[in-house]
């Protein structure tokens, strides 16, 4: 135990050196708090008083917290509007450590506004647009990931479906990743994973992982055993797996080699949001600075324990993860 803490604490220690670029859908999640007044007098609806407000980077920009959080030098490429809700995102990445690199479109910044009161979440609002971007915005991007890839030990995508990651913009990184030998680890959501040919890691929930299953073989049920899908995925796309499949933990499929199963540590958990990605900034993060996948889906593992049992979307910070180490490798 005492040799498995050392180690451990050690990989968190290497994360300081490491530097990730982070390309992905950025977006802005937006917090009403309120106080619930009853039904209102024009229709059977709730009527609430907001009493406050918050902002929270999302998508991507949540990953690049995360990254940033863990000690790692993180550069985030995106997208954002001319708007107020732009230069909140440009705020908080400053505030968070994050060197955004965020190009202004005429889109607006992706926002997801959240009305709660007190323990009861009411609804959410979505205000998007996903087109892709133009052949000179994707341009611009790619110009924008071949400068910084020379200074990054290695590349996450993070794709939430908002339109950013196009195929055009998607075989532009990697080839730029290819040239320069730098690993992909990348969180994709199904309609876009077979977009990608060259990843190193891809880290699914259950449910996108039996959706990309489906496309990769249309017509025939992937069934619900978790190695055969994690084993389908790795296959098929040639990389390493890391299966999220939240209270049963993480199956962990090397790009050679058995799988191996983690069980998920936090039994009781607060708030699940955000956890996939500080389970993928953690994956990140370790890999570049040295560790086996065996010892970052460790380390990912325990992260999205101490994040999940936090109120909010919290990222975990390296001292929050090496009191964890400490704790979970101490004799009981």
């Amino acid at each position: 135990m005492e040799a498995q803490a050392k180690s451990s604490l050690e990989r968190i220690r290497r994360i300081s050196g490491v530097r990730v670029l982070v390309v992905g859908d950025v977006m802005l999640d937006t917090y009403l708090g309120c106080r619930a007044l009853g039904v209102a007098d024009e229709a059977p609806v709730p009527l609430l008083e907001i009493h406050s407000r918050s902002d929270a980077l999302g998508g991507a920009a949540n990953v690049a917290r995360n990254l940033a959080r863990l000690g790692a030098g993180t550069a985030l490429v995106g997208l954002v509007g001319a708007d107020s809700q732009g230069d909140v995102v440009r705020e908080l990445l400053r505030e968070s450590g994050v060197d955004g690199l965020l190009l202004e479109t005429r889109r607006p910044t992706t926002l997801k506004t959240r009305v709660l009161s007190g323990d009861h979440y009411y609804l959410r609002l979505d205000e998007e647009q996903t087109s892709p971007p133009t052949e000179a915005e994707q341009a611009a991007l790619a110009s924008t990931i071949e400068a910084r890839l020379s200074e990054a030990d290695l590349l996450v995508v993070s794709d939430y479906d908002k339109g950013l990651l196009s195929p055009g913009l998607a075989e532009r990184i990697e080839g730029l990743a290819d040239d320069r030998g730098c690993r992909i680890v990348a969180d994709l959501k199904p309609a876009n994973a077979l977009t990608w040919r060259h990843l190193h890691l891809i880290t699914p929930n259950w449910s996108e992982a039996r959706s990309i299953c489906g496309l990769l073989d249309p017509g025939r049920e992937p069934g619900e055993n978790a190695q055969t899908i994690a084993a389908a995925l790795r296959s098929r796309l040639d990389c390493g797996v890391v299966l999220k499949m939240g209270p049963q933990g993480m199956l962990i499929a090397p790009s050679s080699g058995a799988p191996t199963r983690l069980e998920a540590l936090c039994r009781s958990p607060v708030e699940v949001s955000g956890a996939g990605d500080t389970v993928l900034a953690t994956l990140a993060a370790a890999l570049a600075g040295g560790a086996d996948l065996h010892e970052a889906a460790w380390l990912a593992n325990l992260a999205a324990s101490v994040s999940v049992s936090k109120p909010g979307t919290h990222a975990v910070s390296a001292a929050e993860l090496a009191e964890a180490i400490t704790r979970s490798t101490s004799p009981s």
